[in-house]
Formats: C-alpha cells, structure tokens, sequence
C-alpha cells in the first residue's frame, strides 16, 4: 500500500486525515496551534507507528502531507520553520464562533481580532501574560483600566498575524490595551506597520519591565 498522502489505510482513513487529527491533538495538547515538525514527529511517534506498522518512510510521508495541507490552507508555515494550525478544528479555549470565522474567512485582520480578544485560555495567551505582565507594551500607554474583580484588563496581540506567516510563540507575542490592539488590527497600514516595528523590537531587545496584578 502506497504512503503518499491521499491513500488509505486498512481503517478507511486516509494519511491526510490522520496527520490533520495529530496536528489537531498536538495543539490542543500544547495549547498553540504552532508547532514544529520535530515536535509533532516525537510527540505523536507512537501514534504513527501504529496507524502505519509497515511504512518504511513515515518522516518522509508526514512531510509530505503538511505539504497538502499546507497547499490546502490547513496549515501555514513560516519562514523560520514552523507549522500553525489554521483551519477547520474549534481548540480547547478557543470560541466555536471565532474558529469557525477563521476557517470561513482566512486572511483578515477581523478574524484573528476576534481570535485573539476570546481564546483567553489558551496555553500562548497565559505564556504572553507570564512574561510581560499585565501591562500594554506600547511606549508610554496609559490606557489601561481593572475589570470589576480589580484585576487589570489586556490582551494578547500576535505581531505578525498568523495568516501572514505569524507563530503562537513568544517572539511573536506582545500584551496590549484594547486601544492599541485594535489599531494594530484596524488603523491605517502606515500606523499598523509602525506598531509592529515598535512591537518586534521591544520583544527582540527584552525593553520591557513586566508588570504584574
């Protein structure tokens, strides 16, 4: 039987099916959607095996179909080698409405917007809070404001979108006000490309002092 990605297995399911539901648990498990190749091929190396006990290639086939879901928008890949889950699946912490947009909608600002204010849960969300604290990281902001609780309210921001190549990693992640998370989103390109410059090279110099409740 033929390894390539569209063929199947004795169970009827095919290797692209397989290696979306193994990305699909990969993330839930680490709670990001970006994740490496190596990652997934240690992480899940007991699964393969045993979906496959007689491919001679398995690394090779699991190359090959991130490739098909890469050319299917599944899966995007990024520059510095790294896969995000973009479509279909609804995450653990994340609202079934803002993955069904994603997957609907590929491509906009509004989506990932949406994506980024609720997934409040996930596993890169709580590492971005970790790291800079809760404060907005934009020069001088002081827009922020406590919820009813008396905790502070931010959010976390991905700097490069991740429909443009962007990872669910801490390179790429800043806390921002609402204010500022919106314009990076939503102001002109002129004002969205300065925020992201300002934004990448606070994080690539370590300019920040978190800020904790």
């Amino acid at each position: 039987m033929g390894e390539n990605g569209v063929g199947r297995k004795q169970s009827g399911q095919t290797w692209q099916r397989f290696v979306t539901d193994l990305v699909i648990e990969l993330c839930n498990e680490q709670g990001a959607r970006s994740f490496s190749r190596q990652t997934l091929l240690a992480g899940k190396a007991e699964a393969i095996k045993k979906f496959s006990p007689d491919a001679q290639t398995p690394e090779q086939t699991i190359s090959r179909v991130l490739q098909e879901l890469r050319d299917k928008d599944i899966i995007g890949f990024s520059e510095r080698g790294i896969y995000t889950l973009l479509k279909p699946a609804i995450l653990d912490g994340e609202l079934p409405d803002s993955i069904q947009l994603l997957a609907q909608d590929r491509g906009t600002h509004k989506v990932e917007y949406i994506h980024e204010t609720y997934a409040r849960n996930r596993g890169w969300v709580l590492a971005a809070k970790e790291k800079y604290g809760c404060q907005c990281l934009y020069p001088k902001c002081e827009n922020g404001f406590n919820k009813p609780d008396g905790s502070p309210y931010i959010e976390v921001h991905h700097i490069i979108p991740l429909f443009e190549g962007g990872e669910d990693s801490l390179w790429n992640l800043v806390t921002v006000c609402a204010h500022h998370h919106k314009m990076a989103h939503f102001a002109e390109v002129p004002v969205q490309n300065r925020l992201r410059d300002v934004f990448l090279g606070i994080v690539e110099r370590g300019d920040y002092d978190p800020v904790r409740d």
